[in-house]
């Protein structure tokens, strides 16, 4: 429980009011005369003149107006300008005084004031987060980290009246999730300075070209590590530089199973109701594993779903050593005709991706480098993965992502526990491009593999869609970092912030007139919500509500790129990186006319 500070009573209204009205009007005159009796010996001390001793004589002679008696010798129009100089300065001093006083004054209704108090935040500043640091990663043992060595940068602490307040790091053993609308900064207060400031290798997902735009020859620069772009529906119109081996790794049924996953989770069932969805999974887990334990490529898993009687997957897991999937995909093919059809149709519904040429030239084999997930986690390269939506790429952007990730977390546990220095993944639009079955239970376990994954959701309805209700609120329990920005329209989940923030005594002061035409006060506490779901709402662009583990609901403000000192650089890299994408548009759509 917080409790607001309440009004004064006022004074006007009180016993005391005729009190200090009596007192007033004893010293003002006193007052007024010692300012012009001041100001009278600064100008007899500026023109040589002189001016009577202060007393009962000068107050008489001031209301007779006899100056020739008041101050000898000394210019009237002098004395008065000095007066008037001295009440104006004196007010003016008064007024900013007061409006400084006014602006640290707690409002009693404002939950910036209510939230303000929460020592647990002492936790996130600078100091603390830098010493977490040290004790995280054994490369800044007996240093003094950067700035980017500390953490994520959350937000600075949202004071009353505007004030700045503190900058809130997470640590390198944080999961963060962030609920922010569209148009609403996730680019710019998120992603784009979460993969600038990362001191490790980055992973970085979007549907635009902006976040690629905007810092990849920056972070370049700032780093020397390569930038990976997969971009396989022309975003950029950059060309191709590299491919992956979706296959390379598949050596167990789990591996498959889990590649077969990010192809199915992409189907459209938004009850969870498809029974053809498991058996779909099933059936793309056993051709992949045919072909990766034969050497061939993902246009022999398109070709085999083609083909629902074709024996060659069912003897290349034979000869693999896969007898058990062998058997099993040689029940589906011998199946009824109907059922045997609807999870064909499902897979390749599922992998719909695979019809597309220019999307499987990045994940087949070719005369261009190859990516090393592996090689990767030891570097401090950025892989930024581009789809414009959930039926092209966006099971390839999931399965490279989960990929890459697994393969940190095996160097991980090679290297005592923790890369150092840390993987940051930020998932922009990860419910969209980037679905991973099984991310709410990865995030109770990757903070503590150096792995800091930012997961950023239009709503947590769109989570749902997902991964479920028991999945969506298993990413909410084990996230130790959450961001609600601006823009939520979910009524449920406004609720329950509110719910989450508190309630706070608020005074509610009444006075009452008596018939004597005197008046009694009387102040009584009202318990309310420190913020209401409406009032969350309507955050605007810019804040966000962060609930941290371990401490109270905090306002903060979010640090757009542009306010930060890269933010000439960016601008230009922008500007550079516009034209490079209008060139390449150009060279396509002239390759494609001819």
């Amino acid at each position: 429980m917080s409790r607001a500070l309440g009004p004064r009573p006022s004074v006007w209204h009180s016993s005391a009011a005729a009190g200090w009205m009596v007192l007033a009007a004893c010293w003002l005159p006193v007052v007024v005369l010692w300012v012009v009796w001041s100001c009278a010996r600064v100008a007899a001390a500026l023109s040589g003149g002189t001016v009577m001793p202060f007393g009962v004589r000068f107050a008489v002679a001031l209301a007779r107006w006899d100056t020739a008696v008041l101050w000898p010798r000394t210019s009237t129009a002098l004395v008065v300008l000095l007066v008037v100089v001295v009440v104006v300065g004196t007010a003016g001093v008064a007024s900013g005084i007061w409006q400084r006083v006014a602006a640290r004054l707690p409002d009693p209704t404002d939950p910036v004031a209510a939230l303000t108090d929460n020592p647990g935040l002492d936790a996130l500043a600078a100091g603390p987060s830098a010493r977490k640091a040290v004790a995280l990663r054994r490369s800044l043992t007996g240093t003094a980290p950067e700035p980017d060595d500390i953490g994520l940068v959350l937000g600075d602490v949202l004071r009353p009246g505007g004030r700045p307040g503190e900058t809130l790091y997470t640590s390198w053993e944080d999961t963060v999730v962030a609920f922010m609308a569209p148009r609403s900064g996730k680019t710019t207060t998120q992603s784009i300075p979460h993969v600038l400031s990362a001191p490790g290798p980055v992973i970085a997902t979007s549907n635009k070209a902006d976040l690629w735009a905007a810092i990849s020859a920056v972070r370049a620069e700032r780093t020397g590590g390569r930038i990976w772009l997969f971009d396989p529906q022309r975003i950029t119109y950059q060309p191709q530089a590299w491919w992956w081996n979706p296959l390379a790794g598949l050596r167990t049924v789990e591996d498959a199973h889990r590649l077969a996953g990010h192809f199915v989770l992409t189907v459209d069932d938004g009850q969870k109701k498809d029974l053809w969805g498991p058996a779909a999974q099933d059936l793309l887990c056993a051709l992949c594993l045919a072909a990766a334990g034969s050497g061939r490529s993902l246009h022999h898993v398109a070709a085999w779903l083609d083909e629902p009687a074709v024996p060659t997957p069912v003897e290349l897991l034979m000869d693999a050593g896969f007898a058990l999937m062998a058997s099993s995909l040689k029940g589906t093919q011998n199946g009824a005709v109907e059922t045997r059809d609807g999870i064909y149709q499902t897979a390749r519904t599922a992998a719909k991706c695979l019809r597309d040429d220019e999307i499987l030239a990045w994940v087949t084999p070719c005369d261009l480098p190859v990516f090393d997930p592996d090689a990767f986690a030891a570097t401090r390269d950025t892989l930024y993965l581009l789809s414009k939506s959930l039926s092209a790429a966006a099971p390839l952007i999931a399965a490279l992502t989960d990929t890459a990730m697994r393969a940190a977390e095996r160097r991980a546990e090679r290297s005592g526990g923790r890369l150092d220095p840390p993987l940051v993944v930020a998932l922009d639009e990860a419910a969209n491009i980037c679905r991973i079955a099984d991310l709410p239970q990865l995030y109770s376990h990757l903070g503590s593999r150096g792995i800091v994954p930012v997961t950023i959701l239009q709503s947590y309805e769109q989570g749902v869609t997902v991964w479920g209700e028991p999945g969506m609120a298993a990413l909410w329990g084990a996230a130790t970092r959450k961001l609600i920005g601006a823009g939520i329209d979910s009524p449920r989940l406004v609720r329950d912030l509110a719910t989450l923030v508190g309630q706070h005594d608020v005074p509610v002061r009444s006075v009452t007139y008596g018939g004597d035409g005197r008046a009694s006060e009387q102040i009584s506490l009202r318990r309310q919500e420190i913020l209401e779901a409406s009032d969350i709402r309507a955050l605007p662009a810019g804040t966000a509500l962060l609930l941290a583990t371990g401490t109270r609901p905090a306002l903060v403000r979010l640090r757009p790129w542009y306010a930060g000192p890269s933010a000439d650089r960016i601008n230009a890299a922008i500007r550079d990186a516009d034209v490079a994408i209008a060139d390449g548009a150009m060279r396509h759509n002239r390759s494609t006319d001819e």
